[in-house]
């Protein structure tokens, strides 16, 4: 099993190795396994053609209906599917996830979970950051009661011997003679682990933003107004969370800083969970992640996503609770000040950030853009609002095109 992932560089140096993606949802490979004079770049299809079956099998599952693919589609850029809001699972496919699947695209640099000098959380898979490799991050889909539904690694390993391609896998992966149940398991999660690393749908960096950065194309008026307010600390102040700036040797920015926030957001009504009034997602200090339980410093903390392809996985957040891009952007420029857009009302009260229990409303933060400039003017206005959501749309791949370069130049 893979412990770790590899350095950004060394994960995109093998991404280039194939040209596409293999595709499907049939349940069988077309590939074989290797000879030993097989060239690198076949052993790499080879490679990429199984773990893409695996990613797309839907007899993984306990229902027999559901894969990987089903809640990170390619059309939402490996995100939830479209016109879904919160996606369903389970042995019978009706019981409903409480948070959205995010998009698990440019997930090469993630670092492991740990806090930095600051006391802030950094890294980590998941919203909550509770696993350190995408390998480990495959096996909580695979064994969670209300998405894959398996019973146990057992299971999971009896379905994988049953798999038409079994033997591709096996000598592809390296499996031993004669595997335990618990090596068919791991070594099913490094599988789906090296899809995401060598598929280069995962890793594009083809945006028009990117080639601007590679200075092949201007941004439009709007589009360029929109990157500065989005850069601006005294104004959108996003770069500060979704780093925009080019890094050390030219590298790509992929509009995340690996940080956690407490946004605020309001609470959806359509989670089944929260039919519960006491029942709150609380991010890194539960339910889900356990170890930070007493962390109440860290309740209502959320990782921070990529925003590259945002365009394409509405609805927002976490939580699911915002609709439209426009919207999530619109909720930080007017939370604080017209808080009845999204927030209900109780005896003429407007619940702020109910989506936490009341003594921990105050995790959540206050910076810009949040709030009003001089105690009066909007730090943000619509303007700047449409301005930002048009930069955003320069951020989604061209699947059309050839996969770009993992450094900015021509």
């Amino acid at each position: 099993m893979i412990n770790k992932n590899p350095p950004l560089l060394l994960s995109l140096a093998c991404l280039f190795l194939v040209s596409s993606c293999g595709g499907g949802s049939s349940g069988t490979s077309s590939a074989s396994t290797s000879s030993s004079t097989s060239s690198p770049t076949s052993v790499a299809a080879t490679t990429l053609s199984v773990a893409d079956a695996l990613f797309h099998e839907k007899a993984l599952s306990a229902s027999g209906q559901l894969a990987c693919s089903g809640c990170h589609t390619d059309e939402t850029a490996h995100s939830t599917a479209a016109n879904v809001a919160l996606p369903l699972g389970g042995a019978s496919m009706n019981q409903q996830v409480f948070r959205a699947a995010p998009s698990i695209l440019y997930k090469a640099a993630t670092p492991a979970f740990s806090f930095d000098a600051e006391g802030n959380a950094v890294g980590g898979f998941d919203w909550d950051g509770r696993v350190n490799t995408l390998a480990a991050q495959a096996s909580g889909p695979l064994l969670a009661v209300n998405e894959m539904a398996n019973a146990s690694v057992a299971d999971v390993a009896s379905k994988v011997r049953r798999l038409s391609y079994f033997s591709d896998f096996a000598a592809v992966f390296n499996l031993p003679a004669n595997p335990s149940d618990q090596q068919v398991f791991d070594t099913l999660l490094t599988a789906l682990q090296t899809y995401q690393q060598i598929d280069p749908d995962y890793l594009l960096f083809n945006s028009k933003f990117d080639r601007f950065l590679d200075g092949t194309v201007a941004l439009s008026s709007q589009e360029a107004r929109g990157l500065a307010t989005f850069n601006d600390p005294n104004k959108g102040n996003c770069a500060s969370c979704h780093t925009s700036q080019v890094g050390p040797g030219g590298t790509r920015p992929v509009f995340t800083n690996f940080k956690y926030a407490a946004l605020g957001l309001p609470r959806n009504t359509n989670i089944e969970a929260n039919a519960d009034s006491s029942f709150y997602d609380m991010g890194l200090c539960g339910p889900v992640r356990t170890d930070l339980s007493a962390r109440t410093n860290l309740c209502g903390q959320f990782k921070i996503p990529t925003l590259r392809n945002i365009a394409l996985t509405a609805p927002y957040f976490h939580n699911s609770s915002i609709a439209t891009l426009s919207d999530a952007v619109g909720f930080y420029a007017t939370r604080d000040i017209n808080p009845t857009r999204w927030y209900p009302t109780v005896n003429g009260a407007v619940q702020k950030f109910n989506d936490l229990p009341a003594a921990l409303r105050g995790n959540v933060i206050q910076t810009r853009p949040f709030g009003l400039a001089n105690g009066a003017t909007p730090i943000i206005n619509a303007e700047d609002v449409a301005d930002i959501t048009a930069f955003l749309l320069t951020l989604s791949d061209d699947k059309t095109a050839a996969p770009g370069r993992p450094t900015v130049g021509r």
